[in-house]
């Protein structure tokens, strides 16, 4: 691969701190060398990056058993930096021993290393080539086919590497190397570990742009034997690692983790779930080690992963732009050398991702090193700095930021996120993310004391939702009427099963649950409802939509219909997970699943809310309105679970259900009081009448003149007892409707 190799002789400009070229336990903030090339010196200006948990672990397998031990690497000597003179520059270089790592310039690469058993300090220069074709990347559960581009690239004037208006966030990664890999790099614990840290490196140098920092939290190294099967298609590991890591890596922080595996010409490079970053049951990815690549190429491919895990497609490189030759999401670039940037269309797609998803899990910043000088103006916050817009151009004259200082302005208390507007807080209780679906999900607010948005909050996964037509599946509410209706019109239903059997038996493009390699995957007969959407078509014109392929199937006298997107990279046909396939079953991850188990664990959770609320998906209660977390016993004139108004809608439909039930109340008592009533007042008139003759009889009685004869006033006397058994009698009955 390389046909330009040279050894050289770096050379250390002395910094103020004590220490030399070949001293290497003193590690200063910012270092400077000379590094020749072709027999010119270049000055590289580094500064101290940390990027490895405090805590950082490796795991390692010694005759099926697991040691896991603290690693001997050191975190303080890794550096990033450019090059003088470049401006589209990156050097990501390790001092830990010598000098090791990547020099780019805006179309060539340049690997260094230090020579072995060297007397002086030599090292090895090289040109680093990376022409070899690779396929795309498999995002899994999306059909990735793609139709020939021209790859030109459009070059900015001004370069984007810093976005202001962007948080520092920290995605935490556990890396597991499998066998094969982990023989290829070299058989050797340590000079793998320092191969993968030179990777995460120089993924970091590309994330840098959107003020990530990608931490390596532990690696795991499959050194006796794989611990799963590691043959098939790059999807297919995809789920195979999902299992296995469900069960294996619970006690291992990470945010997400990858399985890296070698394989000598794959047919695809990787499997991951866009847009998936935070949604712990997917937060999963598996790069392949192709046999020909350099550190640099994998490295983007790992880039290009993580990118499509936080919301970010690749580019149209006729309508996306970036400040270098290649942009990293071009399905190209990791054929490319030199420095990659994000670009415009990268940049949009990711701010919606952080909008609309959150983030909430790299939110949260791990233990590391800090640095203890920072520089002011680079456009991260480091050390001390409250800010840092980067420069006074780039901050502007109405910046809440000193560009000068990396503190707020006076009067400003924040700078960036979004709670911050014209450098002041948000009001308490002012929506920062909005609801995804009203009965699945909760909307954030501002606390009144913070630029950030609090942690996006779901409603439980397994929570009913659309009058039981659904269940709630990662704060969506997927009934697949309503989704057949707002693609083709009123009257669109989701279609028969005969419909998914016809459409779906092809397993061509428009009918399959998912992609396996070039190929699509067959839906078993029990999963068809979950693979692609299939609705009816009532209306009497053809369907037409750009940039869409149609089709039509008559089944048993109905016209069924979906359609196939040639462009876009998330299918809007695939059915989500939540949607029901049958009686008593859902769809997850394309699999028709039974859900009472999702069901239960939702009904258990939301047990300890005392029928006031509902659980979340962080297992805590969110009470309806009048109630107080956390188990929503207490009552209150308002309350919510974080500061501000939250507003939950199915605190409205809980209301609106206990209102039917009281009206329906109502309506079924109304007849019986009515009749009750009516039976009242006829008993008070008869006994007013009775009572009347009553006195009447006694009346005659007493002006008689002497009647004695015993029978007649027996006779009297039984007609008023007569009488008062009927009245009894006819009072017993009231009583009895009454009741």
């Amino acid at each position: 691969q390389n046909s330009f190799l040279q050894i050289i002789y770096p050379e250390k400009i002395q910094a103020n701190t004590s220490g030399n070229s070949e001293n290497f336990q003193v590690y200063n903030e910012q270092v400077s060398y000379i590094i020749p090339i072709s027999e010119k010196p270049y000055t590289v200006h580094l500064k101290q990056r940390f990027f490895l948990a405090d805590n950082f672990m490796v795991y390692l397998y010694n005759q099926g058993s697991m040691n896991s031990y603290s690693s001997d690497i050191r975190t303080q000597c890794y550096y990033q930096g450019y090059i003088e003179g470049y401006l589209n520059s990156v050097v990501a270089l390790s001092t830990c021993s010598g000098l090791r790592g990547i020099l780019q310039f805006e179309n060539v690469s340049y690997g260094i290393e230090p020579l072995e058993s060297a007397v002086e300090f030599q090292h090895l220069l090289y040109k680093l080539r990376n022409e070899n074709e690779f396929p795309f990347l498999t995002e899994n559960n999306q059909d990735t086919e793609q139709n020939p581009m021209d790859y030109t690239v459009f070059i900015n004037e001004k370069p984007e590497s810093t976005v202001s208006d962007l948080i520092p966030l920290y995605l935490e990664m556990h890396i597991v190397v499998d066998k094969v890999l982990y023989d290829f790099l070299g058989s050797d614990s340590m000079i793998v570990t320092n191969k993968v840290i030179e990777i995460i490196g120089l993924v970091n140098s590309m994330f840098a742009q959107f003020k990530i920092t990608v931490v390596l939290s532990s690696l795991e190294l499959w050194s006796d034997k794989n611990k799963i099967a590691t043959v098939g298609e790059a999807d297919e590991l995809l789920h195979r690692f999902l299992e296995w890591k469900k069960s294996y890596l619970t006690l291992r922080p990470h945010d997400i983790a990858y399985l890296f595996i070698y394989r000598d010409y794959p047919d695809y490079v990787g499997a991951t779930f866009p847009g998936k970053m935070c949604v712990t049951h997917y937060s999963s990815g598996i790069a392949l080690y192709p046999k020909e690549i350099t550190l640099e190429a994998f490295s983007t491919i790992v880039t290009q992963m993580l990118g499509l895990s936080l919301g970010i497609s690749y580019d149209d490189p006729k309508k996306c732009q970036c400040s270098a030759a290649t942009c990293i999401m071009n399905p190209k670039a990791m054929q490319s050398s030199g420095v990659k940037t994000f670009s415009s269309c990268s940049l949009s797609d990711f701010k919606n991702f952080i909008s609309n998803m959150g983030a909430r899990c790299l939110q949260n910043k791990p233990q590391m090193q800090k640095t203890l000088v920072s520089i002011c103006g680079n456009g991260r916050v480091e050390g001390n700095e409250v800010c840092d817009c980067g420069t006074e151009e780039q901050c502007g004259t109405d910046s809440c930021c000193n560009p000068r200082t990396c503190m707020l302005q006076p009067g400003a208390n924040c700078d960036t996120g979004s709670c911050c507007n014209n450098c002041q807080f948000k009001a308490a209780g002012a929506e920062c993310r909005p609801v995804g679906h009203p009965e699945c999900d909760i909307s954030e607010a501002c606390n009144g004391s913070s630029a950030i948005c609090p942690t996006d909050i779901t409603i439980h996964n397994g929570h009913k939702c659309k009058d039981g037509k659904a269940f709630c599946f990662d704060g969506g509410c997927h009934d697949l009427d309503a989704r057949c209706e707002s693609i083709f019109g009123k009257g669109s239903k989701n279609a028969p099963f005969a419909c998914y059997e016809e459409i779906h038996s092809q397993n061509d493009r428009f009918g399959n649950c998912g992609k396996q390699g070039k190929s699509y995957k067959f839906c078993p007969w029990r999963n068809l409802i979950c693979g692609r959407l299939i609705c009816t078509y009532p209306s009497q014109t053809p369907f037409l939509q750009e940039d869409a392929s149609v089709i039509y199937a008559f089944v048993r006298d109905v016209v069924c219909i979906t359609l196939h997107h040639r462009s876009k990279n998330e299918d809007p046909m695939e059915i989500k997970s939540g949607s029901i396939c049958d009686d008593g079953r859902i769809c997850v991850n394309r699999e028709c699943v039974e859900s009472r188990i999702l069901a239960t664990q939702s009904h258990t959770c939301s047990q300890k809310c005392n029928g006031h609320g509902v659980c979340t998906s962080t297992l805590e209660c969110h009470c309806s309105s009048g109630f107080r977390p956390p188990d929503c016993q207490r009552s209150a004139r308002d309350s919510s679970n974080s500061p501000g108004e939250q507003g939950l809608i199915m605190e409205k439909t809980f209301v609106k259900a206990r209102k039917k039930q009281w009206l329906l109340g109502i309506y079924l008592a109304l007849p019986v009081l009515t009749v009750a009533t009516i039976t009242a007042i006829s008993w008070k008139r008869l006994k007013k009448r009775l009572t009347k003759q009553q006195e009447s009889q006694s009346s005659e009685s007493e002006s008689s003149t002497h009647r004695t004869d015993s029978r007649s006033r027996s006779e009297s006397s039984s007609g008023t007892d007569t009488v008062r058994s009927k009245s009894e009698s006819s009072a017993q009955t009231n009583t009895t409707s009454s009741n």
